[in-house]
């Protein structure tokens, strides 16, 4: 059996129905993903809590989806970790910033997919 290891990126991206800009910004990094990455998986909405500084410890449910990627680099290796974590706090600014969350969540990990 043949295996490929990669490195899956997860975005969690807050849902914000009342504004054009969450769902503009969605599909184009969507598309991104899967243009540059050769696909990407937007999950369905769920609801997630969070203990937010700005309600000084109080807890906040927010309506969140996962955007997935699978990146053919190796994150263990210090060349491809260190351009990946550049590219992905691009990533995540860019979102705080046009979103206006206090903070975005983006993970990456290992996974080996069979062939």
């Amino acid at each position: 059996m043949a295996l490929e290891k990669r490195t899956r990126v997860e975005i969690f991206l807050p849902i914000r129905t009342d504004t054009t800009v969450f769902r503009t910004v969605t599909d184009w990094l969507s598309e991104e993903m899967a243009l540059a990455r050769g696909g990407s998986t937007l999950t369905t909405p769920f609801t997630g809590l969070y203990a937010s500084s700005a309600t000084r410890g109080g807890v906040v449910r927010d309506t969140i989806q996962i955007l997935f990627c699978d990146f053919d680099l190796n994150a263990d290796a210090p060349v491809h970790r260190a351009k990946l974590l550049t590219y992905l706090n691009d990533v995540r600014l860019l979102l705080m910033e046009i979103l206006g969350e206090e903070d975005v969540w983006i993970t990456y990990h290992s996974v080996t997919r069979t062939l």
